[in-house]
């Protein structure tokens, strides 16, 4: 009697026994549904073929089907449509952070007296913005922290520094394209 490879209860009890096989057999299966799914969100066929790749690179070595209480065809559809989201996001924030900056071709480079100008000259801006604005701002891009670390540290809302950060980069954009 041949296997219903597309039975995700029968390949959810292999795949607890640490199956190989079924695990290719549920690769195999799903990888274009999926590979759809997280193309139809970030827009960008690399972006989804690696979504999807990472996603069952993590299903496998991290066991996650040990944790599947209901259906795997819904887990793995949340799971990559969360990944596909969050590859957006992360786009999304690079792409702000660039924006700011000045425009460099990978064959420009700045002398160290062009930098330490354009270093003073983005302090002076810093310097100049709202106080708080100004401190969201070094926390985001010097320090590195998120929103949510800074809304933690200075005890504001994550939608506070969101605005805070648009200010604090409406200023730089206006004042360093002078």
């Amino acid at each position: 009697m041949a296997t219903d490879y597309t039975d995700y209860t029968m390949l959810l009890v292999q795949l607890r026994q640490h199956d190989l096989s079924a695990f290719d057999r549920l690769f195999r299966h799903a990888r274009k549904r999926l590979y759809v799914l997280a193309y139809s969100i970030t827009k960008d066929a690399e972006a989804a073929k690696d979504v999807v790749q990472e996603f069952f690179i993590d299903f496998w070595q991290n066991r996650r089907y040990d944790n599947i209480q209901h259906s795997l065809e819904h887990y793995m559809l949340f799971a990559v449509r969360n990944r596909a989201l969050k590859h957006n996001r992360n786009q999304a924030s690079l792409a702000r952070k660039n924006e700011f900056l000045p425009e460099m071709s990978a064959t420009t480079t700045l002398s160290s007296l062009e930098q330490a100008e354009l270093k003073k000259e983005m302090d002076a801006v810093i310097d100049r913005l709202p106080p708080m604005a100004g401190r969201v701002f070094k926390l985001h891009y010097i320090e590195h922290l998120s929103h949510a670390q800074i809304a933690e540290q200075l005890g504001i809302s994550k939608s506070t520094v969101s605005s805070h950060m648009d200010r604090a980069l409406k200023e730089l954009r206006v004042t360093l394209k002078k």
